[in-house]
């Protein structure tokens, strides 16, 4: 049985590339910050703005075109 310090040590914690080209698409298609994590299979996109949340969200396919998304991606507002 391997122990806990072994199981982690072999598991990649590197976060995967699409988080910098969502964040990278927003800041230069908008010039506005964003934040962008992974929950379960889905990439989670935060906004502050609700406009600019329906924006992103009209533009979702070329969005996951542009930044060749894997994961489901899901657009919010932060509050």
């Amino acid at each position: 049985m391997d122990s806990i310090s072994e199981i982690l040590g072999k598991k990649d914690f590197t976060p995967p590339d699409e988080l910098a080209l969502v964040k990278d698409y927003v800041r230069r298609r908008y010039k506005s910050s964003c934040s962008v994590k992974i929950e379960r299979n889905a990439l989670i996109l935060s906004v502050r703005s609700s406009a600019l949340a329906g924006m992103l969200f009209l533009e979702r396919q070329s969005l996951i075109e542009a930044c060749n998304l894997k994961h489901r991606l899901v657009i919010r507002t932060q509050y």
